[in-house]
């Protein structure tokens, strides 16, 4: 029997886990933060209590007693990818099993990196998988590492195969035929599974009927802001996610062409970029200046007496009181000047204190009369229709949207529904700590 517990995820975006047991061998599906809550708890002070309880009680972080029971037949901890809701947990529970932590190469050298930035010595062992690649678990379980496509390179579908069948875990995803760095979904692959029993799919935005446009076109979108628009004489400022290394790829490439040096501001950026320059899938410090800590960045942007010689890439685009953006802004790091240009090279998550962050450090920005270009940005989620796409290719026996909140997972049961599917018969609308079993 395949039983399921989602830890959480699921009635929330963010702190993704999810329990799998087979018979009597557990595996976790990912160990991730909640984003909002954890960052509004440690925003203020520099020490603050990171132990399991306190993150908790916070909602932080996933509240594995809801698995106490299975923890002792736990045999491996698997991640889908880089993103903190999806890895970001694991200094903080990983002390609670004994089992290894697979990823791809990329994932753990992030998860290496994160474990080192909190001063947290992992005793599980870490292990990397090429993209497209299987392993055994147990003489019962084995699982398949397929790649698909996301805002973070060598992101992964897993597959658990067992006797009763698969059961897939394609959280995050989108179906990007033309990205710009990494590897394309292996659609291939993907059509050859059988007798998938059970799929746990990313629903974030199920309600939008659309297929999620390539990274190229972001790409495009940001040729036309950097390069298109007349910044002679003035500063350039991009802010995107740390993580999305073809964003920053395509940076890199269109400050070139402007015959001006990226330089890299901020403690996240240099993390992702180190990560992936460890692992050989990047080299951005060849042709990029990396300063990762604050007082060197404040160093740097007082002696910077021609700011037209540079593209600085910079942490702080949702907002963050603590980002290189935002002191820059309140903390008269960077003197502003008439019509220097600010991209925001993403979208805001859509939280009240993201929104009221954001519009605070746009206000400031107006007042100095800076140009600011927003949304230059595609997202890495799917849509409805890649969603679609995704089900009629593997035809699983059930469903089960996560990576959401009640209201994109009812859009999804609509499409779901489209599709033949019907509500607790073969889809399902979960609450975390809600066990299913599927024989």
């Amino acid at each position: 029997m395949i039983e399921i517990i989602p830890v959480g995820g699921f009635r929330e975006v963010g702190k993704n886990c999810t329990a799998v047991k087979v018979d009597d061998e557990v595996i976790i599906l990912d160990m991730g933060l909640h984003l909002q809550n954890y960052i509004t708890y440690t925003q203020d002070e520099e020490e603050v209590d990171v132990s399991y309880e306190k993150l908790r009680e916070i909602e932080a972080v996933p509240d594995i007693s809801v698995i106490s029971e299975w923890m002792p037949m736990v045999k491996a901890i698997c991640v889908s990818h880089a993103h903190l809701d999806h890895i970001g947990a694991i200094p903080f529970l990983a002390s609670h099993f004994k089992c290894p932590i697979h990823g791809s190469p990329y994932s753990i050298e992030v998860v290496k990196i994160l474990a080192e930035d909190k001063g947290v010595k992992l005793h599980n062992k870490l292990v990397a998988h090429e993209i497209n690649s299987k392993f055994k678990i147990s003489g019962a379980i084995e699982i398949e590492f397929i790649g698909i496509t996301h805002s973070v390179v060598q992101t992964i579908m897993i597959v658990i195969h067992t006797k009763y069948g698969a059961l897939v875990y394609v959280n995050d995803f989108k179906l990007d035929n033309q990205p710009t760095l990494g590897h394309k979904t292996n659609l291939g692959r993907i059509a050859e599974l059988k007798n998938v029993k059970v799929m746990i799919i990313d629903s974030l935005y199920a309600g939008r009927p659309i297929k999620t446009p390539s990274e190229s076109v972001a790409k495009e979108l940001l040729r036309e802001v950097m390069v298109s628009t007349n910044s002679k004489s003035k500063a350039m400022i991009i802010s995107t996610f740390s993580s999305h290394l073809a964003r920053l790829k395509s940076i890199i490439e269109f400050s070139r062409q402007l015959k001006r040096k990226p330089v890299f501001l901020g403690r996240s950026l240099e993390k992702y970029v180190r990560a992936g320059e460890n692992i050989g899938i990047i080299e951005f410090s060849k042709e990029a200046k990396i300063i990762k800590y604050r007082q060197e960045v404040q160093k740097f942007l007082k002696n910077c007496k021609r700011p037209e010689d540079y593209v600085f890439i910079v942490t702080g685009h949702q907002g963050e009181p603590k980002s290189v953006l935002a002191r820059m802004i309140f903390n008269n790091y960077f003197h502003f000047k008439t019509e220097d240009i600010v991209i925001f090279s993403c979208t805001i998550i859509p939280v009240p204190g993201t929104i009221e962050n954001r519009e605070k450090m746009e206000s400031e920005l107006r007042k100095k009369r800076v140009r600011i270009f927003r949304d230059i940005h595609v997202s890495g989620h799917g849509a409805r229709e890649d969603a679609r796409d995704l089900i009629n290719l593997i035809k699983p026996k059930n469903i089960i949207p996560a990576h959401s909140e009640i209201k994109t997972a009812e859009q999804f049961l609509e499409l779901a529904e489209e599709l033949g599917y019907r509500e607790n018969k073969n889809v399902f609308i979960v609450k975390n700590g809600h066990k299913l079993a599927f024989k």
